[in-house]
C-alpha cells in the first residue's frame, strides 16, 4: 500500500487491518504528492511496421533502401532490423524475409517512408 505522507494515519490503519499489525511506516511505501506517472517508453518494436508484402494498401511511400538485421535468433534479428530501419528514417519495412545458416539468422527487407 502506498501512502501520501509518513503521517497518513488513516491509510496506515487501513493497511494494518488488511495486512495485520506488523505493518508500520518503515515498511510501507510512500509516494510524494503531485508526482505524475512517467509516460511509458515506446519501444522500437512498436514504431517500425513489418510486412512481407510489397504494397501497403491505401498508402503511398518512397523507398529508402535495403535494411538488414543479423543475430542468433529470429526475434533478435527482427529487433536489429527495426533498429537499423529507424536509424535511416523508415516507417515501414516491406518485403521482409529471413535467411539463416547454422549459427545466424538474418532478417532483411526494404525500408520505406510513408508519404
Amino acid at each position: 500500500m502506498l501512502f501520501k505522507s509518513k503521517n497518513d494515519q488513516g491509510a496506515i490503519e487501513q493497511a494494518q487491518k488488511m495486512y495485520g499489525a506488523g505493518i508500520n511506516r518503515g515498511l510501507a511505501g510512500f509516494v510524494a504528492q503531485g508526482r505524475k506517472k512517467k509516460k511509458p517508453v515506446t519501444s522500437i518494436d512498436d514504431e517500425i511496421v513489418l510486412t512481407t508484402t510489397e504494397n501497403i494498401p491505401e498508402n503511398n511511400y518512397r523507398i529508402i533502401g535495403m535494411v538488414f538485421g543479423t543475430a542468433t535468433n529470429h526475434q533478435q534479428a527482427v529487433k536489429a532490423l527495426r533498429k537499423n530501419a529507424q536509424k535511416i528514417g523508415a516507417d515501414v519495412i516491406v518485403s521482409m524475409r529471413f535467411d539463416s545458416n547454422n549459427s545466424t539468422v538474418t532478417a532483411y527487407g526494404t525500408a520505406v517512408k510513408l508519404k
